[in-house]
């Protein structure tokens, strides 16, 4: 009996993992200064500070997406399904990556940091790999680390705007689209069938009202991050109990770890 048990190139994974590692393992021997970027969108000033750290995780992100694609094109289960919605979690994963590395000093800590980071860059790779194909027994397994990664990134996301004091209307571009997608792919992990555009929609829209709130809170990026968690996990978890069991309530197990982010966030802020 075919189990359907395929793993990604091992010469096109390291190929591609070596090629990230490499790009951040470069980073404590190559210096630029940092310059200060503006510009108006929408009638609105933005200003941000473009770092080396920055242009190294756009690179990655790219990298990342580019090696996805690459690595999925040789799937014997892909046939005609696109691989797009495979390439934005690895993207977003390698860039998340150089938050933390451009805001501590080189030390053992970075090193750990990098390393670690450049190994959940490698599992993601071989979940989405595995997630192409529905049949495949560890499906299961990697739809678990792709919604856990999916919700980590949130929070890293999250926390890192706030810390960089990014404005409101940027947050609301940026942080409401990436949940919306995160809804998306779990709730096409949990309940198969077509995309839920209406729950994604409804659901990335709460959030930028809860967002809005927490914004003008003085709250700690961690706590912010986390406040704001709570109530992403918890609506996922509510919108895919309404469509798997529309004549039950179930909302006991998302409000539950819901409020345990948010005591998380009240405790560790």
């Amino acid at each position: 009996m075919d189990r359907h048990l395929h793993f990604p190139d091992p010469g096109h994974l390291s190929t591609i993992s070596a090629s990230i590692v490499v790009s951040y393992a470069l980073l404590p021997f190559l210096q630029a200064p940092a310059r200060q970027v503006e510009f108006s969108l929408f009638g609105f000033l933005v200003s941000f500070q473009l770092n080396f750290f920055n242009l190294i995780s756009l690179l990655t992100a790219a990298m990342a997406a580019s090696g996805m694609d690459w690595l999925l094109r040789d799937h014997p289960r892909r046939k005609d399904k696109t691989t797009i919605p495979h390439l934005f979690l690895p993207a977003l994963t390698a860039a998340a990556i150089g938050f933390p590395l451009g805001l501590i000093e080189i030390s053992p800590s970075w090193w750990v940091i990098m390393g670690l980071g450049s190994i959940l860059v490698v599992l993601i790779f071989i979940a989405e790999y595995i997630s192409m194909d529905e049949s495949d027994i560890r499906y299961p397994l990697a739809l678990m680390v792709l919604s856990a990664v999916s919700y980590s990134l949130f929070l890293i996301i999250a926390i890192a705007m706030r810390m960089a004091d990014v404005r409101l209307f940027l947050m609301l571009l940026i942080l409401p689209s990436a949940y919306a997608f995160f809804c998306l792919r779990i709730l096409k992990f949990r309940l198969g069938g077509p995309w839920r555009f209406e729950w994604a929609a409804a659901l990335s829209l709460i959030i930028a009202q809860a967002l809005i709130a927490l914004f003008y809170w003085p709250l700690s990026p961690v706590r912010f991050g986390l406040l704001l968690l709570g109530p992403a996990y918890g609506l996922v978890g509510i919108a895919a109990s309404r469509v798997e069991h529309p004549d039950e309530r179930i909302y006991v197990e998302p409000l539950i770890l819901a409020g345990i982010f948010w005591i998380l966030g009240i405790l560790l802020g």
